[in-house]
């Protein structure tokens, strides 16, 4: 499947109309109004979920979900979005990238090393390399023809020690090795950065829009910002069949900026993406992004290896066109400038929709009014 602007790509998916050029406002990077800071979801979850239905409303967490997905860019970074909400137990998001259609990459995944005696390799996080007692990780995974992710973006989640309100969630970002047909695999060749600490609610504890806490030794943002809300109790209820609450009803969850410089990529060029729910050593529940599309019942997919995803009915990832961005604060239509058809924007959206947010608040007001015209003329 893809959104934006339809071009060449290795996956064989459905395509979706372009985006409009609101979408490509900036998100306020916080884990709430998710839905109202992109426009269009890239991806709908289909199934109930099997990890858990949280009906608390706290940011502890008692259930574990991914109910939308959501893809934009700027002039400087891709912008990702789950709505949906992660058990404070060890479970992770991990949200799979690629950026080359397939060319490079981890088409099979190893994260064991297969030169030695199947030994979990150092360095990496525990959902992706498992354990020495039996947690498999991602090891011997196979993702979808044509989809071979060259980075993915995980969060996992804890308390601190006698805590049992706060959720404190750990954000790595793992550049994988290649491991694609004609490339001998080679496990050795995944590299790992612990970005930091996002605090659950609280989207400002290390700094402004998503700033992430580099606490631990050796840790590094590598720009990534990063922010979660998850109070989520909406979207789909618990179970293994089809939803019977909409998840579009979600608008909590997580979100973050991606320097597009780290991803290598510019106007033009296709990111597929694929998200998942797995438990702390690779117990992979049944809450994929995007998930099987024909099924009227999903289970857990659990620890058994090989995994292949091209098993699961559908397309386990989603392109997004990356488009011209702009420097401009109030440029509404996307053409690089901020000026009377931008205006013309954000008078018809005013106290009506979203399509005029300039602040991320989700709705189009005197705010955005503000922003628009301390910006007007830029870039003509």
């Amino acid at each position: 499947m893809r959104i934006g602007p339809i071009a060449g790509c290795g996956l064989a998916a459905a395509a979706l109309s372009a985006l409009p050029a609101a979408a490509l406002a900036v998100p306020t990077v916080d884990g709430m109004n998710i839905p109202a800071d992109f426009g269009t979801a890239a991806s709908v979850q289909r199934f109930q979920t099997n990890f858990g239905d949280d009906t608390s409303g706290d940011q502890f967490g008692n259930g574990s979900e991914l109910d939308q997905l959501f893809i934009t860019n700027d002039a400087d970074n891709l912008y990702l979005g789950i709505t949906g909400n992660l058990q404070n137990n060890g479970n992770c998001i991990v949200i799979f990238i690629d950026v080359d259609n397939g060319a490079s990459g981890s088409s099979l995944l190893f994260t064991k090393n297969i030169f030695g005696g199947g030994e979990t390799l150092p360095g990496l996080p525990r959902y992706f390399a498992g354990d020495d007692f039996g947690g498999v990780g991602f090891n011997d995974v196979t993702f979808d023809n044509g989809f071979a992710p060259n980075f993915a973006l995980g969060m996992s989640g804890g308390s601190p020690l006698g805590s049992q309100t706060l959720t404190y969630y750990l954000v790595n970002w793992t550049e994988l090795g290649d491991s694609v047909p004609g490339v001998t695999p080679d496990s050795l060749d995944h590299v790992n950065t612990v970005n930091g600490l996002m605090v659950a609610g609280d989207a400002d504890a290390h700094g402004s829009n998503g700033q992430l806490s580099t606490f631990w030794p050796g840790s590094d943002t590598l720009g990534i910002k990063g922010a979660a809300d998850n109070s989520n109790t909406a979207g789909v209820d618990g179970g293994n069949g089809l939803w019977t609450v909409d998840p579009a009803t979600a608008t909590k969850g997580v979100e973050y900026s991606i320097p597009l410089s780290l991803l290598g990529v510019a106007p033009g060029d296709d990111v597929c993406v694929f998200a998942l729910v797995s438990g702390d050593s690779g117990w992979i529940s049944n809450q994929l992004l995007p998930t099987d599309d024909v099924s009227t019942t999903f289970d857990n997919l659990g620890n058994d290896r090989p995994l292949d995803f091209n098993a699961i009915a559908g397309t386990q990832a989603v392109c997004y066109t990356i488009q011209q961005g702009s420097a401009c604060a109030g440029d509404l239509d996307g053409d690089g400038d901020t000026d009377q058809s931008d205006l013309g924007v954000l008078l018809a959206a005013y106290l009506l929709n979203g399509n005029g947010d300039l602040d991320g608040d989700g709705d189009t007001d005197q705010s955005d009014l503000g922003i628009l015209l301390a910006d007007y003329l830029c870039g003509t």
